[in-house]
């Protein structure tokens, strides 16, 4: 970034189409770094550390412009995994949503505790903040690619109010963050007593054969359901489609009763609530995959539900930086068990290492076409509807797989990266 006339180029997300460009003058990104330095106190002696990159707005605001308006110091390693967290002293911790909602889901609690998160590029969930907010103080803040930072929350039981040099009325924004006189808001926002709520976006109305759909309101029913811990809706191909991640009890659903019973509960479950879910295409997966902004990666969603293959059904996971395992289910019904071996149903190979792959992908953020899989073995058959566990090992450029139940290993190999 230079202190020329020349803008600064940053580009949207694109979680709901296309990434955009959006240019900003240095004046306008500068003026948004010396508020939130005064607003969140950041002196001279603070460290920034960040699990984001800089070169997103978010990432820019509080690891590049700040040092410029206050000359603190900016961890230059970006922050990966919990284990990279070191004695930084006095540090301010820059991150998203996603990442704390990882930690918290493994328990993770700071060996040395920042002075103050903050978050951004999603809405942080209340029980996620209030994990955290036991250990220091946290503050999300809303805002966007185009508008810069909006509005803010210093605690779980807070609403999201304004900036002060931030103005709304009649769904637009005036701020100085930006060079525009105004900008619409995409969101819908709901103003109660004490601050305001982000509904969700008023452009995730897509027609499904004639008719207006929320996917908003798809989501939020089916979020509602004890069964389920989140969910993604999309259209693809003029059919509505749901990816969902479940709460164990919905795991144990899927493995004593199968998907097809799973989905007529949720379904039913909306029909009760009065807004009937008529997605026709379900993944049922152990999480929604996020880009390294925070936000659903819709782009890695549409690509699950391309596969022509059936996914398995995962019944347990468990994620860590470099070791992930899960359990999973090839169900009778998957379209690859037909023809091969009719009268005797095997997992095939072949499929075997699609899924592995699959799975690499989404545990360890790695989009990837293998070098090469060595070492491969096959020692036992896998059948349909039986449980077994996928473990993976990452290291420097590799991952080593298997297919195991305790001690018997069905499949084994390595991926090159």
């Amino acid at each position: 970034m230079t202190e020329n006339n020349e803008p600064l180029i940053f580009y949207t997300s694109g979680s709901t189409g296309e990434p955009k460009v959006i240019k900003k003058s240095y004046e306008a990104v500068y003026k948004e770094a010396l508020d939130m330095a005064d607003c969140f106190n950041i002196s001279k002696d603070t460290v920034i550390v960040s699990t984001v990159s800089p070169e997103h707005m978010f990432g820019a605001t509080f690891m590049i412009m700040l040092p410029k308006v206050c000359g603190c110091f900016v961890e230059p390693e970006r922050v990966f995994y919990p284990e990279d967290l070191k004695d930084y002293g006095k540090y301010i911790f820059i991150t998203t949503p996603s990442f704390m909602e990882k930690l918290a889901k493994y328990n993770f609690t700071f060996k040395y505790p920042p002075l103050m998160i903050i978050a951004a590029g999603a809405k942080l969930q209340n029980d996620v903040y209030e994990y955290f907010e036991k250990m220091c103080p946290v503050t999300e803040i809303y805002g966007s690619t185009e508008t810069g930072v909006m509005a803010y929350r210093k605690s779980s039981k807070d609403n999201l109010r304004f900036f002060d040099n931030v103005k709304y009325e009649n769904g637009k924004i005036k701020s100085p963050y930006f060079d525009e006189p105004e900008l619409p808001l995409c969101d819908g926002l709901e103003f109660l007593d004490d601050g305001f709520i982000v509904k969700g976006r008023n452009d995730r109305i897509v027609k499904i054969q004639e008719k207006r759909v929320s996917l908003n309101e798809i989501e939020n029913i089916l979020n509602k359901n004890e069964l389920v811990e989140k969910s993604y809706c999309l259209e693809i191909g003029d059919k509505l489609c749901a990816a969902v991640v479940l709460k164990s009890r919905g795991c144990n659903i899927l493995r004593e009763k199968g998907k097809l019973e799973l989905i007529k509960i949720l379904k039913d479950y909306a029909k009760s609530e009065g807004f009937p879910v008529r997605c026709k295409r379900w993944r049922f997966l152990f999480d929604l995959p996020v880009n390294d902004r925070g936000k659903i990666d819709e782009r890695r969603i549409r690509e699950i539900f391309s596969t022509n293959l059936t996914y398995p059904n995962v019944i347990t996971s468990s994620v860590k930086p470099d070791y992930a395992e899960f359990s999973l289910i090839f169900p009778h019904e998957s379209n690859f068990f037909k023809g091969h071996f009719t009268n005797f149903p095997i997992l095939p190979g072949v499929v075997q290492l699609f899924f592995v792959k699959e799975f690499i992908k989404d545990s360890f953020g790695i989009d990837f076409i293998p070098e090469k899989i060595k070492k491969i073995k096959f020692s036992s058959v896998i059948k349909p509807d039986v449980c077994v566990c996928l473990g993976l090992v990452k290291k420097e450029n590799s991952v080593d797989f298997k297919f195991f139940d305790g001690d018997k290993i069905f499949s084994s190999g390595t991926f090159v990266l």
